[in-house]
């Protein structure tokens, strides 16, 4: 009885891990849209996580002690997914977010 309660709970715990895994790459996918959406060329991957990093500094409130910590890693396989798509690419998806953060996410699941 005791093993079966124990592996319920492991795949509880990697199931939320990875739900915590997915939406943390559609944050910061949806960051990266609406950071290109007003740019005029393209800047580099650090660039990207560090204008994410500040975003995500200035919409935290201070009071609110659950809130994930930036993930460096993932922001950066973000930012990297995107500067792997076409110059044209990029252009199109500049102006809608929606379709910007599907592909981003389509492109950083094809790295894994």
């Amino acid at each position: 009885m005791k093993m079966r309660q124990i592996l319920l709970l492991g795949m509880l715990v990697s199931g939320s891990a990875l739900a915590a895994n997915d939406n943390e790459q559609n944050v910061y996918a949806s960051q990266l849209c609406h950071i290109v959406s007003s740019e005029q060329s393209v800047s580099s991957a650090d660039q990207y996580v560090e204008k994410m990093k500040t975003y995500v500094a200035q919409s935290q409130s201070p009071s609110a002690l659950n809130q994930p910590q930036f993930d460096e890693e993932t922001a950066n396989e973000v930012a990297s997914a995107w500067l792997q798509l076409g110059d044209d690419e990029r252009a199109k998806l500049r102006s809608n977010e929606q379709q910007c953060e599907q592909t981003v996410l389509t492109q950083f699941q094809q790295e894994d």
